[in-house]
């Protein structure tokens, strides 16, 4: 009955977005141009992603001969694994143009030698040699028919290794056991400590800057482990879960710093060891990333039950510079299309610094985001309102916000947030923003 409802939602989500294999590739290339940095450096806290992936990946690629990255896109986790294996050889696969050209420039980066690319639609690919392994790392959930995909793979390749975000029955993300937060409060400390060493100011690499193609949207849908399963029905399963998926980036995600070359080697480090608590706890699967191993030489399923949570107390987090707490919103809930209209905010600044809205260089705002009713964000740019006066450490404020509603009638999300210009907004710091449900009406 599950596996039925899931796959009812999945085709209403595929005709609800109306989606198309062209609109997933719009979409990746869209992705992958604006990848302009070293991805293999720890000031690069994507990098804790890319080298664990590999180090939970690396016994059993270490027995291949030959291995197929299918979804390679920029191939970040394959180079890794091709810079340890040089006597393996590698081949990546990848619909997009735009994420083959980047893993071609990673490659080069590290001087590979023993790694190919092609770009296709893996749907459809069809494996003219002999592989020992097939590798898909974050890429299985947005096949847009992973059963028929997994019936003319098989036939040719007895070994895949998957790593994929843990799904629920109506295909989304679970995420209720994340660790992101260390890499936000780690972030925060290594401020601290740079503001008072005076550490020289630091080199960012920006991403390149592509055109948006609104109509490019992603296919994706997450599996739980029963759907696995019966994906893999003749195949052992091993699998084991990882907290190492890092989402969250700081401020600043590609500055280059010999402080931030610290923390996010000690980051690595952390993620590494709660990798093998949580196994030895048998709570692993529990993690937001599955690790997932498939062998037709293998009888049976390594699949541990996980293990229920116990109820638990979170301490208050570490202080950084983005932390204000929005206490109270005084305005409507529904207002006509296209209108100006104003609201009341009460929030605290629970940072260590001091806001404003004077300073020359980077001053901060209150502003807005307008969202859809699923959460993703059709309005990134908000009318800024600046503080009435410098807002010190603990002190709470109200402010009054002018604010232009959408111009098209139905129900939206209204996230109230900060700025500070020129750096970040304070969501995309780890500051929840305030989200406000209003219903916009016909003028």
């Amino acid at each position: 009955m599950i596996a039925y409802l899931n796959r009812l939602l999945n085709r209403v989500r595929k005709m609800k977005k109306q989606w198309t294999a062209q609109k997933d590739k719009d979409f990746h290339d869209q992705l992958f141009a604006s990848q302009n940095y070293n991805p293999f450096t720890f000031s690069y806290f994507g990098y804790i992603t890319i080298k664990r992936f590999a180090d939970l990946a690396a016994p059993y690629v270490a027995k291949a001969n030959s291995v197929l990255d299918l979804g390679c896109g920029p191939a970040e986790i394959t180079c890794e694994l091709a810079r340890r294996f040089s006597h393996i050889s590698f081949l990546g696969v990848d619909h997009s143009l735009k994420g083959i050209a980047r893993a071609k420039i990673n490659a080069q980066a590290l001087n590979l030698k023993n790694i190919e690319f092609q770009a296709d639609n893996i749907e459809e690919f069809l494996v003219k040699k002999n592989f020992d392994i097939i590798l898909m790392f974050d890429s299985f959930h947005h096949l847009a028919n992973p059963g028929r995909f997994m019936e003319r793979m098989q036939k040719s390749v007895s070994q895949f290794l998957l790593i994929e975000p843990r799904g629920d029955w109506k295909g989304s993300h679970v995420r209720n056991f994340d660790f992101d937060w260390i890499v936000s409060d780690l972030e925060k400390m290594r401020r601290r400590m740079a503001m008072k060493i005076q550490e020289p100011a630091a080199v960012e690499t920006m991403p390149n800057k592509t055109e948006t193609n609104k109509n490019a949207a992603a296919f994706e849908n997450r599996y739980n482990l029963d759907e696995f399963k019966k994906f893999f029905k003749g195949f052992g399963l091993q699998i084991r879960g990882t907290v190492s998926g890092v989402e969250v980036f700081p401020p600043d995600p590609y500055m280059k710093s010999h402080s931030r070359e610290f923390f996010g080697i000690k980051a690595y480090e952390i993620f590494s060891e709660l990798d093998n608590l949580i196994l030895k706890s048998k709570i692993d699967l529990l993690a937001k990333h599955w690790v997932i191993f498939a062998s037709k030489d293998s009888k049976g399923n390594d699949i541990r039950i996980p293990q229920p949570l116990f109820a638990y107390y979170d301490v208050e987090s570490i202080k950084g510079p983005y932390d204000v707490e929005f206490l109270e919103y005084d305005g409507p809930c529904q207002v006509k299309s296209g209108s100006e209209f104003r609201a009341q905010i009460k929030f605290h600044n629970r940072s260590y610094r001091q806001l404003s809205s004077f300073s020359h260089e980077n001053p901060d705002f209150i502003s807005y985001r307008w969202l859809n009713k699923q959460g993703l964000i059709i309005q990134r740019e908000g009318i800024r309102t600046p503080l009435k006066k410098k807002i010190d450490p603990d002190e709470k404020s109200k402010a009054e916000l002018k604010i232009s509603a959408p111009a098209h009638p139905g129900k939206y999300i209204l996230a109230i947030d900060m700025v500070q210009e020129g750096k970040t907004w304070y969501s995309e710091a780890g500051n929840p923003s305030l989200q406000i449900r209003i219903n916009i009406k016909k003028k």
